[in-house]
């Protein structure tokens, strides 16, 4: 797959999901308080972010699979294949040894997909990016700068949806100075949190950013 082709379906699924959350918003005279939401919501919200993350997630994984085992970028230019990717499972092996910093990074296969890293944690991805050396490392590397702020903060909201606990939920909360924000009693609120800069949703505005992220990554 070209990482045109890779950009294009993480667009298509982000674009999947803004009607449902346009209509969700259009059927509300008001969202700025936990007392907006029920259980219903918090169910229909999680599923949508859930969507959300491992769509960038998959992006973030096709990437640098792609990258490694040599592709074609956004402009139409070649992506040299790096000498010991053989294969995505090849680079799969690598990714999971490179996050657990296991040198050699480039040795074996791996098959099984629960075995490999996060691919939509900034964090995680940057360390991986750094230590494969794909030949556009640079250019991934700055597209993944630019995707952190948003990147963490689906990612912090899902993590205390699927595992909600007062740790979780206290990392949530904890973003809460970024945002024109009020106070939630479920991580999936915060979605809800207005960005200052460009007065869109969380949820809105962090799907627009991941794109643009994207975009950056293959261009």
């Amino acid at each position: 797959m070209s990482l045109y082709a890779a950009w294009q379906s993480v667009c298509d699924e982000f674009d999947a999901n803004i009607p449902s959350i346009n209509h969700f918003v259009a059927n509300r005279s008001v969202i700025g308080a936990s007392a907006d939401f029920n259980l219903d919501d918090e169910c229909f919200l999680e599923g949508h972010l859930s969507r959300i993350w491992q769509a960038w997630g998959e992006f973030c994984r096709r990437c640098v699979c792609n990258s490694c085992t040599g592709t074609i970028d956004g402009n139409g230019s070649v992506i040299a294949p790096h000498p010991n990717a053989a294969s995505e499972f090849h680079v799969s092996a690598a990714a999971k040894r490179a996050k657990e910093n296991k040198s050699p990074y480039w040795q074996g296969t791996n098959t099984v997909l629960r075995h490999e890293p996060t691919w939509g944690d900034t964090d995680v991805l940057t360390t991986i990016v750094q230590r494969l050396a794909p030949s556009n490392q640079a250019q991934l590397l700055a597209a993944i700068s630019s995707a952190h702020a948003c990147a963490k903060a689906l990612q912090k909201i899902r993590n205390a949806s699927a595992h909600f606990n007062a740790q979780s939920f206290a990392e949530v909360t904890g973003m809460h100075a970024s945002y024109l924000s009020f106070p939630i009693t479920h991580p999936t609120h915060a979605l809800f949190w207005v960005e200052p800069a460009s007065h869109d949703f969380l949820i809105v505005h962090a799907m627009e950013e991941l794109r643009d992220a994207a975009l950056a990554a293959i261009s």
